[in-house]
């Protein structure tokens, strides 16, 4: 038997050797460690808002959705889906914004918000307060608010701002000014119709009409023009007279928004024609008829309630004096006429327009 010696391996083959597993350990390290390190990409493409729990009119989910759409339209996000707070959403890759109203009562003028996404752990909260609001501009200013709070967290999510985990949002957080302000308030406009009895006790007078008119509102001031017709009949040993009006008036003064009424006080005044016939009941007397101008001036008070409905229904109350008058005579003495002080009391609806 014979044996053949192997020829040793040089000991240069044993480093590369080593070497080479060396650099693939601490590739295969670098790559795992990015893996680890990088954040997860967001393919949050849409936008779910949970519903409040609290169920009031005094906010309507609606229309704080509509106005979202609005303020997020071309930002690449599909908005928006009204879900229910019990719906179950978070398998779906979406961006959801809670709402709730605080407190949970009809007159509430603070929203809590909190925007997260289901594969992301971080949370922005904030409370906006709508008190210096008015009730038909609310759900914008709460668009506006929440669209901004979403635009910020995108940009922490895509690294544009070093941004750390956020727990759930308290129940004291920063609070966020809403936009509009009373300056930039609109204008609340109504129609009113309304029948109105109105009383000259000098010519014991009275005189039933009806009116329709427009007012527009704003926080803390009223404006309001109409106009109305009315007529009168006056009985006479001599025969009957018989006096009919048209008027145009104008009222401006403070209006008053209380929780459960609307109250508007205010000068207002009043330019208007009168038409006056006499009706002879004897073949003797002679009867005659004219036409003049007319004008008052007086102090109004009117309420409406519910001060949240649609459709109000309203009472007036004026009293004050004419300025230019005009009678109608029997016997050269005055059994009617729009003279004098007089006092009205009026009825009827206002719509919101």
């Amino acid at each position: 038997m014979s044996t053949r010696a192997s020829p040793p391996r040089a000991p240069g083959w044993h480093c590369l050797r080593l070497a080479a597993q060396v650099v693939a350990l601490l590739a295969v390290g670098q790559a795992s460690a990015a893996s680890v390190a990088a954040p997860p990409a967001s393919d949050t493409k849409s936008v779910v808002v949970v519903a409040p729990q609290c169920k009031t009119e005094s906010f309507r989910p609606e229309a704080f959705v509509d106005s979202l759409r609005v303020e997020l339209a071309g930002s690449g996000l599909s908005c928006c889906t009204l879900a229910r707070p019990e719906a179950d959403t978070g398998s779906v890759p979406s961006l959801r914004v809670r709402i709730e109203l605080v407190p949970c009562t009809t007159d509430a003028d603070r929203v809590q918000v909190a925007v997260h996404a289901p594969e992301d752990p971080r949370m922005v909260a904030r409370e906006v307060f709508l008190a210096d609001v008015e009730r038909v501009a609310r759900p914008r200013a709460l668009a506006l608010a929440v669209a901004e709070l979403i635009r910020s967290r995108r940009q922490d999510v895509r690294g544009t701002v070093p941004q750390t985990t956020l727990a759930p949002a308290p129940r004291s957080v920063p609070s966020i000014t809403p936009l509009p302000s009373k300056a930039a308030q609109p204008v609340a406009v109504s129609v009113r119709v309304e029948a109105e009895a109105r009383r000259f006790p000098t010519r014991e007078t009275t005189t039933w009409g009806g009116r329709a008119g427009l007012t527009a509102r704003w926080s803390t001031l009223y404006a309001e023009f109409d106009l109305g017709g009315s007529s009168a009949r006056a009985q006479d040993a001599l025969g009957d007279v018989t006096l009919r009006s048209a008027s145009a008036g104008l009222g401006l003064g403070p209006r008053f928004a209380l929780r459960p009424a609307i109250v508007d006080l205010g000068l207002r005044a009043e330019l208007g024609w009168a038409w006056i016939r006499g009706e002879p009941a004897l073949q003797d007397v002679r009867a005659g008829g004219g036409s003049d101008l007319t004008s008052s001036v007086g102090l109004r008070w009117s309420l409406e309630l519910p001060a949240r409905a649609m459709i109000r229904p309203r009472l007036g109350l004026e009293g004050g004096g004419v300025i230019r008058a005009m009678e109608g005579e029997a016997n050269a003495e005055p059994v009617v006429g729009v003279a004098g002080y007089y006092l009205l009391a009026a009825a009827g609806m206002a719509i919101s327009l």
